[in-house]
């Protein structure tokens, strides 16, 4: 078995998912969601799957739009109802969205991470330039689990946050991203987790999960180790948040 840890899975028509499903019957998908309505699509994934999808709900910073706040408390009290198990995809965003929206970003972000702690779930994060300052939030609120989506920080952080117990997840891009590459090398083992972030388009490349097991091959040669053993040490990991 291998996990993909942050998918969009409610982008996808049901054709694709089922054949995702029948091409690799040994994934498992951890499903974020954007807003309320794909959180919504997501939870009836995880009921139509069980065996096969981990939903994930929040309120991705580029969804915040009008009445965050609102959209976000909808969400939470969504969340605690279901008893989720990852809070996702959440985060702050100082690459794509303008300065003036940090602050209502801040206060969104530090909801999710009331909530994560509540349930006992894992963040799934974006966090674009804003690596530090998510890190930040999560340390004050002393959050024990949560996974750095496609992370392409700092070098210097990626100890600070294994430290912490958190994952790093590298991500298809890894082959032509030389940053997230070097992150791939990098990365403790026990703090290494991989994903799709599908169905992104990104230089060409058309990420879905089934492109995780070849991503874990390369990274196994890029360190020079046993592609099995790291595949059991990811799944080790990803099991590590879902507990």
């Amino acid at each position: 078995m291998v996990y993909d840890v942050h998918c969009h899975l409610h982008e996808f028509k049901v054709e694709d998912l089922e054949e995702v499903f029948n091409l690799d019957k040994g994934i498992r998908v951890i499903a974020v969601s954007d807003d309320l309505e794909s959180s919504l699509r997501t939870l009836d994934l995880e009921k139509t799957y069980p065996d096969r999808v981990i939903a994930c709900v929040g309120l991705h910073p580029w969804s915040i739009g009008e009445e965050p706040l609102h959209r976000a408390e909808t969400i939470v009290r969504m969340a605690e109802r279901e008893g989720v198990r990852c809070v996702g995809e959440v985060g702050v965003d100082a690459r794509f969205l303008p300065q003036y929206t940090w602050n209502i970003q801040v206060r969104v972000f530090s909801m999710f991470i009331e909530l994560s702690r509540e349930l006992g779930a894992f963040l799934n994060i974006h966090a674009p330039d804003a690596w530090r300052s998510a890190l930040a939030e999560l340390l004050q609120h002393d959050v024990r689990k949560a996974v750095f989506h496609w992370y392409t920080g700092p070098v210097e952080l990626v100890d600070v946050i294994g430290g912490r117990g958190y994952m790093i997840s590298v991500n298809p891009a890894v082959r032509i991203q030389e940053k997230h590459a070097r992150i791939a090398q990098l990365t403790p083992l026990d703090h290494l987790v991989f994903e799709s972030d599908a169905p992104y388009n990104y230089r060409g490349l058309h990420l879905n999960p089934l492109m995780i097991r070849d991503t874990i091959n390369l990274v196994a040669r890029l360190r020079n180790i046993d592609a099995n053993e790291l595949a059991s040490k990811a799944r080790w990991n990803t099991e590590r948040l879902l507990i």
